[in-house]
């Protein structure tokens, strides 16, 4: 891990978090969400001579995909949103006055949760409720939630496909679970911690 940095971008009218992490020995990384094409990231990419090997994403809503198609690299999905690409009520995007529908082929996450970057292990963690196909990505300390926890907060559940339900049980379950000092990084907002998150947070307690 400590051969690995972070750089977190905010992107997009609904403020979205879309991290790069990359290897400074082998300059190859990867892209966690991909909200919409960035002039900023694209030129850090070429600054740093980086070789983007892929992007996963934690779902499939618009605000998370708008620049999937406007870029040469492969993404992965879960397999319960995959059909979010293409249709845009179920993407959200028809709700914001557009109409979002990705062209480009998906691939899926691995049915063993398990995805490889480099020497690394990135653990698929399925944590459903904000829809259907939602995943939290984790990689050493590190945890990408996407929309499922947020900083004392959780995922919006008044949307198509969601179910609080099932999105509190995915986090007791799936994340607080998971050590103390685990950092959680969220599709919005702030950083937090697991202990943070435990200790704090209201639609957990």
């Amino acid at each position: 891990m400590d051969e690995l940095t972070l750089k977190t971008l905010c992107l997009g009218p609904l403020a979205n978090n879309c991290y790069l992490i990359f290897d400074r020995q082998s300059k190859k990384g990867f892209v966690i969400d991909n909200p919409k094409p960035c002039e900023e990231l694209d030129n850090f990419i070429r600054k740093n001579d980086l070789d983007i090997l892929f992007i996963a994403l934690t779902h499939v809503h618009f605000d998370h995909i708008e620049g999937l198609d406007s870029n040469p690299f492969p993404f992965y999905v879960h397999k319960d949103d995959a059909p979010f690409l293409k249709d845009s009520r179920m993407n959200g995007s028809v709700f914001f006055n557009s109409a979002i529908s990705i062209s480009k082929k998906p691939r899926i996450y691995n049915q063993n949760g398990i995805l490889r970057f480099c020497k690394y292990e990135i653990q698929i963690l399925h944590t459903p409720g904000h829809s259907p196909g939602s995943v939290s990505l984790r990689l050493g300390k590190w945890l990408f939630s996407g929309d499922a926890l947020f900083f004392n907060s959780i995922g919006r559940t008044d949307i198509p496909f969601a179910s609080e339900e099932v999105l509190v049980r995915s986090i007791k379950e799936k994340i607080l679970t998971l050590p103390d000092d685990t950092i959680v990084y969220p599709g919005h907002g702030p950083s937090t911690t697991v202990r943070q998150e435990k200790d704090n947070n209201p639609f957990l307690a």
